[in-house]
């Protein structure tokens, strides 16, 4: 009833390691008119990043704070767990979610406590995991044959394997150096999966150390004769059409460009590894059944180049799709399914 008379306003709240990313919506009538993005560049919350959210919650009684979960231990098993999960008789270790009587989201009472703290000025109604992300944006694939989904944001990397709707392993990277260096951890008897390096039993994946050095064998290969290089330089060295020196360096990036090119590079290449390495943890372990991941999709929320959908093509043999995702909409799309508009 309120609604015909009030505004309904959603907003997602996106933590990220150095400030938040604030997304709003404004609805009424059943149409969006006000869509807002906000960056807040401080690591806790601002009082500017607060009245920024109070400002639209005062406009109406109809308002609803989403939070993307950014807990670096949460994660999700098969199969449904309908209680909270205890260890070393810690009555509040994890929170379990039941998910359509399929899979489970689980996540720590720690986190979850500190979460309410953290944004109790503005009070929070919803808590998305990530692997909620990756089952609303390809609700169209999950259903169909096995395959590998991932969820890349800049700061981390979900990672599920579902098959007609069921989801059968997944892991949470998150890409903070301390925690990629945590050791692996178990809850109430299941494994939270940590990928290790150590042999184990099973298909297995060749570890490619540098993809620079199969360039370097391929470069090689072509370099079978010198006397045809000699030939080159000496085409190259009296063609009108070499560029010169001058003009070489004018084409080579510069500064600010270098470094954004080898930190896309680095980003791509990081989260290609831990690609490898889910799927090396996955052959080798009990889910695999002699199966092969053929199709790996991937929301796309950090800006990935070029180079990290050929690195997963040419070396791990994978059809790759990639999809960009805005993150404060799909948010946003989850709070308004639970609200109901």
């Amino acid at each position: 009833m309120l609604e015909r008379f009030y505004t309904k306003f959603f907003i997602a709240i996106l933590p990220t390691e150095n400030g938040h990313e604030l997304s709003v919506v404004g609805i009424k009538n059943k149409k969006v008119f006000l869509k807002e993005q906000k960056r807040f560049e401080d690591s806790e919350p601002s009082k500017a990043f607060f009245n920024c959210i109070q400002k639209f919650a005062e406009q109406s009684p109809l308002y609803y704070i989403a939070l993307l979960n950014p807990d670096p231990n949460q994660g999700a098993i098969e199969g449904c767990i309908s209680y909270d999960i205890h260890e070393n008789g810690d009555e509040s270790s994890i929170k379990a979610l039941c998910r359509k009587d399929k899979w489970t989201l689980y996540t720590s009472y720690r986190e979850l406590d500190i979460l309410k703290t953290r944004y109790a000025t503005v009070g929070l109604d919803f808590i998305f995991s990530p692997f909620s992300i990756i089952e609303y944006f390809f609700a169209d694939k999950i259903g169909g044959d096995f395959a590998m989904f991932a969820l890349a944001q800049k700061d981390s990397l979900s990672v599920a394997f579902f098959g007609n709707g069921k989801l059968e392993f997944a892991h949470h990277y998150p890409l903070n150096p301390s925690f990629m260096m945590m050791e692996e951890s178990s809850v109430a008897g299941f494994a939270i999966d940590t990928v290790h390096e150590e042999e184990e039993k099973g298909i297995r994946l060749d570890d490619i150390e540098s993809l620079d050095d199969l360039d370097i064998i391929d470069e090689l290969d072509d370099l079978s004769d010198i006397e045809d290089l000699d030939a080159l330089e000496e085409i190259a060295e009296f063609s009108e059409d070499a560029p010169t020196l001058e003009e070489e360096r004018a084409h080579e990036p510069q500064g600010g460009e270098l470094k954004e090119q080898m930190d896309q590079f680095n980003d791509d290449f990081m989260r290609f590894e831990l690609i490898q390495k889910t799927l090396s943890k996955f052959y080798a372990g009990e889910h695999c059944h002699n199966r092969f991941i053929e199709t790996v999709y991937i929301a796309d929320a950090y800006g990935s180049g070029a180079d990290f959908k050929r690195y997963l093509e040419e070396e791990l043999f994978l059809n790759v799709l990639i999809r960009k995702i805005d993150l404060g909409d799909a948010v946003i799309a989850l709070a308004q399914e639970e609200v109901g508009g």
